[in-house]
């Protein structure tokens, strides 16, 4: 994209912007508030698939009721340790962040927490969650399971989601480490971000409708699949957090799951991990702290190829990222800036551009 033609706005702006668009579609205000915080938090640490991308199809699916807009999440089962929230059919970062929470007070009490989620919808960067868990000490988990777009290694039907999982593990003097990582070579809404910069996308990220690999983002869309990330090592990830999250909590798993995109009108039925570990249990905090310190050190100290400047650990670069954005605004291409001043004009939210 030429630089004269992107536009930089505002973390602040942009939040109050989508906020204000998901209380226009019925959303109660702590709920609009929960889930533009999300949106906002993926765009400034560069994960733009996640980012104010998504808020068109969300608000579709809020008007044509796919997604319940008064959804009121509700702790159906727990015990010491675990427990599982009926999400209602509301949107994701709702009853994530209330399993999170969960999972929080139960580890502080005995250790570890474990919640999850049914009933539910696309919940995001799954890292906004598991990062939740470093203010208080503690290690974070969160994954989740998603509509069918990934065939089983070798197969070329949909069979599982591109199922993402996030660890956030705290450090000392270093930054914490923080692994969001999708089970398929890349995330949809990068494909998204391609079809509307008009750019090619590498040959290991897509397949198209006849199962061929393909550099063609509107072939990928088009009834393609994601290709598993490392081939079946993604595909058995995939598989086991489907099993971790729709099975286990008794939602939708595999087929089952609805498509965020298609069929709007329809309930996801997706299900969310979150757990959090409390690591004063197996060794003083300050000490673990070290440790992952001298392991982060070792990683940059580690002889580099010459190609590259610099070895990173996971989250340093969304960390720069933020840094840089939170300064300077969050970039919109031309095609974004388009649709979401189109949503803005149908709800009578002025876009703050």
């Amino acid at each position: 994209m030429n630089k004269a033609e992107s536009l930089r706005v505002p973390a602040e702006s942009l939040r109050e912007f989508c906020c204000a668009c998901f209380e226009k579609l019925g959303l109660g205000p702590a709920h609009a508030n929960i889930t533009a915080d999300h949106l906002i938090f993926a765009n400034l640490r560069g994960v733009d698939s996640h980012g104010v991308i998504r808020l068109k199809v969300y608000a579709e699916r809020l008007r044509a009721g796919g997604t319940n807009a008064r959804a009121q999440p509700q702790v159906v089962r727990q015990g010491e340790a675990e427990a599982l929230i009926d999400a209602d059919n509301g949107v994701g970062q709702v009853p994530a962040v209330q399993a999170m929470k969960l999972a929080i007070a139960k580890a502080k009490k005995v250790g570890v927490g474990l919640v999850g989620v049914r009933n539910s919808n696309h919940f995001g960067a799954a890292a906004f969650y598991a990062m939740m868990a470093l203010e208080e000490k503690m290690i974070g988990f969160a994954a989740t399971n998603s509509g069918p777009t990934m065939a089983p290694a070798g197969g070329r039907e949909a069979r599982l989601g591109n199922n993402p999982l996030a660890i956030a593990i705290p450090a000392r003097k270093r930054l914490p480490i923080v692994l969001d990582m999708a089970t398929g070579a890349v995330a949809w809404g990068k494909i998204f971000m391609a079809q509307q910069e008009k750019k090619k996308i590498p040959l290991s990220w897509a397949l198209d409708k006849n199962g061929l690999p393909t550099d063609d983002p509107d072939k990928a869309a088009d009834k393609g699949l994601i290709q598993p990330l490392g081939g079946y090592k993604g595909y058995g990830l995939s598989l086991v957090i489907d099993i971790f999250t729709g099975i286990l909590c008794g939602s939708a798993f595999s087929v089952q799951v609805k498509s965020l995109y298609r069929n709007v009108a329809q309930s996801s039925h997706c299900a969310h991990m979150c757990a959090a570990v409390r690591i004063d249990r197996f060794m003083p905090f300050a000490q673990f702290c070290r440790r992952v310190d001298e392991i982060i050190d070792l990683m940059h100290s580690c002889p580099h190829a010459s190609s590259v400047e610099r070895i990173y650990v996971p989250g340093e670069i969304e960390h720069e990222t933020q840094q840089r954005r939170l300064a300077r605004g969050i970039p919109l291409n031309p095609v974004l800036k388009k649709e979401l001043a189109a949503l803005g004009d149908e709800l009578d939210v002025s876009p703050p551009f």
